[in-house]
């Protein structure tokens, strides 16, 4: 049978078969299609289901064992902070000379009479170990030559002369130091103040240290001096931050070996005369420094003030 003349003859018939056929391979794809999201969503749901079975059987939080570890946890971090806070509280600087211990309308004549005798002994410390200091040295704290501070500004200066005094004497007791620059600048707000609170924000936590002062040092000195100073504010009794230090020979560049005569050799000078020449001795290691250092000297409250301020 001829398959063209049998579609010219049976048109409708034949129509129909094409659209059943494609019908059924529309029907077949949408039910493999089908099929395949049944078992996608199938595998899902025994998934989600062992996960909630297994959480289901897992004791909710916190438990007993969870809360000792977490209660040791605690109390152990606690004694650790309170050991840093006694190891701190070994830092804080007292007033010099016990100036709070007077009358409070009497503390700025007695700190501005401290001062001036403090300055004179440094001066006189210097003298004997061939040391320079600046001619208007006064401590840093030169605002206070010939003005009285206010009485609510003592307290804080006393302790910054503690330092500022215990710096001073380490530097000048330095044979031969020259100091070019001993200035104190004043510091704005404390890195440990709290901001105001804003609405119901909770309060804030105690100030656990204050800045008291940032202090630039410029001195010439030797190597070993240098070195003396370094260890010794390393290991101050009270706590100094070297922010910032620089360090330059006081001689550039040596000798050239060109402008050097050997020992003994002679030179005709322009004169026509002879001359020996003089060999200048290098020595590698022994030149002045001359050293730039920004200290920041902060202070740590006592204990018993940092509990006081804490209720």
């Amino acid at each position: 049978m001829n398959i063209k003349t049998w579609f010219v003859e049976n048109k409708l018939v034949a129509y129909l078969a094409i659209l059943f056929l494609l019908g059924v391979a529309g029907l077949g794809y949408l039910t493999w299609n089908a099929w395949t999201e049944y078992e996608s969503a199938t595998d899902d749901y025994s998934s989600n289901a062992a996960k909630l079975t297994s959480l289901a059987q897992i004791k909710p939080f916190p438990n007993s064992s969870n809360l000792e570890k977490l209660g040791a946890t605690l109390t152990k971090s606690q004694k650790n902070l309170e050991s840093l806070r006694t190891s701190l509280a070994g830092f804080s600087i007292p007033p010099f000379g016990e100036i709070e211990k007077a009358k409070p309308q009497n503390q700025p004549q007695l700190f501005q009479d401290t001062l001036r005798a403090q300055v004179t002994a440094i001066k006189s410390l210097a003298e004997t170990s061939s040391s320079t200091l600046p001619p208007s040295f006064y401590l840093g704290l030169d605002d206070y030559e010939n003005r009285l501070p206010l009485p609510e500004q003592v307290p804080g200066l006393s302790k910054q002369l503690t330092a500022l005094i215990w710096i001073a004497k380490t530097v000048v007791s330095q044979k031969g130091t020259i100091v070019a620059e001993f200035t104190r600048n004043i510091p704005t707000a404390s890195l440990s103040t709290p901001p105001p609170a804003v609405g119901n924000s909770p309060p804030s936590a105690p100030e656990t240290y204050e800045t008291l002062t940032p202090l630039h040092l410029t001195m010439r000195c030797s190597q070993p001096a240098f070195r003396n100073v370094i260890n010794a504010i390393a290991s101050a009794p009270y706590f100094m931050i070297i922010e910032d230090i620089k360090v330059q020979n006081s001689v550039v560049e040596p000798p050239r070996r060109t402008s050097l005569g050997k020992p003994g050799e002679t030179s005709e000078s322009p004169t026509g005369e002879t001359a020996s020449v003089e060999r200048i001795p290098v020595i590698v290691g022994r030149e002045s420094l001359n050293v730039s250092l920004k200290i920041r000297i902060l202070d740590f409250p006592a204990l018993q003030q940092s509990a006081d301020s804490s209720n």
